[in-house]
């Protein structure tokens, strides 16, 4: 009779062994699983990654022109400003000549 015992313990113990086996056959399985999808999710990350620093540097490249743009409108502001006093200044001597000849004839 303990052969027979000792025997039914030895192939429940088996049988446990199998059912646990199976579980993290399964648990490896799933981790497996797990770790493809986060493989492909830091691939997209690092490919959107790559456009956004592509984006930065083409909006950089365009800030950069603006700002030299900028720079070249406030030159050309400031000259038309000095040829604005020019002007004026040419507009008043001329005021000031017809209101003398205006004056010198009446």
């Amino acid at each position: 009779m303990d052969i027979e015992r000792t025997m039914q313990f030895i192939l429940d113990q088996q049988a446990r062994a199998n059912e646990t086996l199976t579980k993290v056959q399964q648990a490896i399985l799933e981790v497996q699983q797990t770790i493809l999808e986060v493989q492909q999710t830091i691939l997209e990350v690092g490919r959107t990654l790559v456009n956004v620093a592509n984006a930065q540097e083409r909006t950089n490249e365009i800030l950069a022109t603006l700002a030299e743009r900028q720079l070249e409108s406030e030159e050309s502001i400031n000259r038309l400003a000095e040829r604005q006093k020019v002007t004026e200044e040419n507009l008043n001597t001329l005021l000031l000549t017809v209101e003398r000849h205006i004056s010198n004839h009446n």
